[in-house]
């Protein structure tokens, strides 16, 4: 498999990832992987124009990631996950994906969320599904930029949300 990186920000394709990921780890297929974004045509559409010369961008549910990452065809190919939220990259872990780190990156405020950083704001889904990849042996970090140190970030989480762990 040649999965090179999965970032969890629910911003989906950004300047960060055109950019700096996209340096980084010379991505050949970016896939973007939630349920509900992979089931609207207009989301669709949009990530796709913004996909980087010479890049194939995917819009697939959790299963169809998978699915392709673990095919023959997604063995060819050097691929970034974005994942919208936390829920969606363990969601990768519990169909099947082999992972060994995933990257918590940014989270914006959303109804129910509550602060852990500037950058990033969690609800008690999330934190649940990050516990269950740090059960796991999954190392979750949380860079926001290529060049940030990959430290364990679980004992932060944990920290900020003792009622939620």
């Amino acid at each position: 498999m040649t999965v090179v990186h999965v970032r969890m920000d629910n911003r989906l394709i950004h300047g960060q990832i055109l950019v700096s990921w996209n340096a980084e780890y010379k991505i050949d297929h970016i896939i973007v992987t939630n349920d509900e974004v992979a089931a609207d045509p207009m989301q669709v559409t949009l990530l796709k124009a913004v996909a980087p010369a010479g890049r194939k961008v995917s819009v697939l549910s959790i299963e169809d990631t998978v699915e392709y990452c673990n095919s023959p065809d997604g063995q060819s190919d050097s691929i970034f996950i974005i994942a919208k939220w936390p829920e969606d990259g363990v969601g990768l872990v519990r169909a099947g994906l082999e992972l060994p780190v995933i990257n918590l990156g940014n989270q914006a405020f959303s109804r129910g969320a509550e602060k852990l950083s500037n950058t990033v704001y969690l609800k008690e889904e999330g934190v649940k599904a990050l516990k269950y990849a740090h059960e796991n042996g999954i190392k979750i970090t949380c860079r926001m930029m290529p060049a940030d140190a990959e430290k364990e970030f679980w004992p932060t989480i944990e920290k900020a949300f003792p009622d939620w762990v």
